[in-house]
């Protein structure tokens, strides 16, 4: 997280775009006035970590004053010169009068080593015979992935939850939460008598074995209320997610609509 502020801060010089510049290296940055810290967290749901927590140099003070500096020195595109729009290039084709006057070896040089499809071929085998290196692979954050293996259990168990009980919604999931806290209650007033009537002295020796049963009972039942709560939360934070890159990938300024009278005039 350090290291993903850090370069945020050297790629940005505005909030918007170091918000941006956070969200492509695969973090989400919460900066609301309406709370009182800011908080930074994986964009696949993990848990958030408030800035002070990081350090001094990783306050949302500090990080303000790093940005007004960038914006004082490269004013307010400097994320777009560093994190330039692909734009599309036409084909160039070559002349027809292009080897006019020119040597053997030099059209050679221009054939094999040019803009032409003898010089990409030869690159392709290059790349094919591994002296060209091929692409690298993705870099593995390590805490994110011990993280992911850590709770990897605890993911397997929420499928598993979700898929048996085939919840349609979100509100079903929640609905059943409630009754198994009606169940928790029930159970907990049974042994509670229970425990009441193994205090007096003629009590039972079968009592002892009626509590331990209400006992493990209670606790698969919380067990599975604490599955469905996690589910709960990962849907939640899953669809938060993706309600963020659609955004993300949205077009900022959208092109204005002509009016009908514009276009007849054209």
């Amino acid at each position: 997280m350090r290291e993903a502020i850090d370069q945020a801060c050297e790629d940005a010089s505005t909030a918007e775009d170091f918000h941006r510049a956070v969200y492509r290296q695969g973090y989400i940055f919460g900066s609301d006035p309406n709370r009182k810290y800011a908080t930074i967290r994986a964009r696949d749901g993990g848990r958030a970590v408030r800035l002070y927590r990081l350090g001094e140099e990783y306050d949302l003070a500090a990080i303000d004053d790093r940005l007004r500096g960038n914006y004082l020195l490269y004013g307010p595109k400097l994320y777009e010169r560093k994190h330039p729009s692909r734009q599309y290039t036409p084909k160039r084709y070559r002349s027809k009068d292009s080897y006019t006057g020119k040597g053997v070896l030099q059209i050679f040089f221009e054939v094999f080593f040019g803009e032409s499809q003898m010089h990409r071929l030869y690159l392709y085998y290059c790349y094919q015979l591994g002296i060209l290196p091929k692409k690298q692979p993705p870099r593995i954050n390590r805490p994110e992935l011990e993280r992911i293996w850590k709770d990897t259990e605890k993911i397997l168990a929420e499928h598993a939850f979700v898929y048996d009980h085939k919840f349609p919604s979100l509100q079903a999931i929640a609905d059943y939460r409630k009754g198994l806290s009606q169940q928790i209650e029930t159970l907990a007033a049974q042994r509670a008598e229970i425990v009441k009537q193994m205090r007096r002295k003629d009590a039972l020796p079968e009592l002892a074995d009626r509590r331990a049963m209400l006992t493990c009972k209670i606790a698969e039942l919380r067990k599975e209320d604490k599955i469905a709560e996690g589910a709960i939360k990962r849907i939640k934070r899953t669809r938060e997610s993706n309600r963020i890159d659609r955004e993300n990938r949205m077009p900022q300024h959208p092109r204005p609509r002509r009016r009908r009278r514009e276009q007849e005039r054209e």
